[in-house]
């Protein structure tokens, strides 16, 4: 089912979003999720019928999201592997990983979040839209669409386009699931808000008129995203001393945010190797933001210290540069900057090529 929802900023939520801010338009598309928990209930499930599923948009972005990974995926694979697991078939090959064998069990929960989701009596998407209203900057004139999948080995992602997926599977509780919600949701804003092509062109252009390292850019500009991202959708909100998913969730990040340190340290180890071309992006990005995700709690700190000391709309403001240096450099001059156990110093290395790439970053 399709259901519109409007990220107005109207006079319900003028209490919470800045006076500038411009109403954006948000479609949530549960038919992908649905339809695959639909049929992993019909055990006559026949191929016509599974392609016609994997067709479905919020199913392509499987798809799509699979081929990222580098594995061979496409409507004809994730049909086989629909219907396989649709006949209790949890020895059939599944190259692309799709594993809805993972999902059966969990079909009639996963009914009941969706249920939560879509009902307007819980609160729990206007609450997402107030939140998200804080950190949008002014200017944001766009339609977003969010997906509900359930399926693959993504609890949620987005491509720099105005469109997130968020799978439910990952996350089998309404409220925490509202809470990745509203991280997806912010990456698809931040792929709005990033400074127009030509801007970027010149921000190229900068980088290697004053050296950079190849893809340093990219490593600061995620480590902006990730961080900002998860400081809107922010699991730390989320209650103390519950049980579930959301308490699991919850300890997961706390326990990577305790250890803040580590990050700070693959930061600069990965800083470095850039500059010296030791090891290249790809296992970099890999190490600091795939399994662990070691640098989303470093970026997570960051933002929430800037958050802080200047407000959400300070957040806001760096959504335009695509070099993410301009976040470094917002932190490091904070107050507390490296006085305090929630801001920690950076590394030399990092600071030093995070302040000459900020020479590029758009005003």
């Amino acid at each position: 089912m399709l259901f519109r929802l409007m990220v107005g900023f109207l006079a319900s939520l003028l209490a919470f979003a800045p006076a500038q801010a411009r109403e954006l338009n948000l479609t949530i598309d549960a038919s992908a999720a649905r339809a695959v928990l639909d049929a992993l209930e019909n055990p006559k499930l026949d191929m016509a019928q599974a392609r016609q599923i994997a067709s479905l948009p919020g199913n392509q972005g499987l798809i799509r999201k699979a081929i990222s990974y580098g594995r061979k995926a496409d409507e004809a694979s994730f049909a086989a592997a629909l219907r396989a697991a649709a006949q209790g078939d949890d020895k059939a090959a599944d190259p692309s990983n799709f594993n809805f064998g993972r999902v059966r069990p969990h079909i009639a929960q996963l009914r009941q979040v969706l249920a939560d989701l879509e009902n307007p009596a819980t609160g729990l998407i206007d609450a997402a839209k107030r939140r998200i209203a804080l950190y949008t900057p002014a200017g944001i004139d766009a339609a977003i669409t969010g997906y509900f999948v359930v399926g693959g080995t993504s609890g949620g992602f987005a491509f720099g386009d105005p469109q997130f997926f968020l799978n439910l599977d990952f996350f089998p509780d309404a409220q925490l699931a509202t809470t990745i919600l509203q991280h997806e949701l912010y990456h698809a804003i931040q792929g709005v808000a990033v400074a127009p092509p030509a801007r970027r062109a010149g921000v190229t252009k900068c980088l290697k008129r004053i050296g950079a390292p190849a893809n340093i850019d990219d490593l600061f500009g995620a480590l902006s995203q990730e961080g900002t991202a998860s400081a809107v959708g922010d699991v730390l909100s989320l209650p103390t001393g519950g049980t579930g998913p959301a308490a699991d969730e919850r300890k997961k990040v706390a326990r990577s945010v305790g250890m803040v340190s580590r990050s700070v340290t693959l930061l600069e180890l990965s800083t470095h190797a850039l500059a010296t071309k030791g090891v290249g992006f790809d296992d970099i990005y890999a190490l600091g933001f795939y399994g662990d995700e070691i640098l989303y709690a470093l970026g997570y700190v960051m933002a929430k210290a800037i958050e802080r000391d200047q407000g959400p709309q300070a957040v806001a403001a760096l959504l335009i540069d695509p070099t993410g240096a301009r976040f470094v450099e917002r932190y490091r001059q904070l107050k507390d900057y490296g006085v305090s156990v929630t801001t920690p110093a950076l590394g030399a290395t990092t600071l030093a090529w995070a302040k000459r790439v900020a020479v590029c970053a758009p005003a």
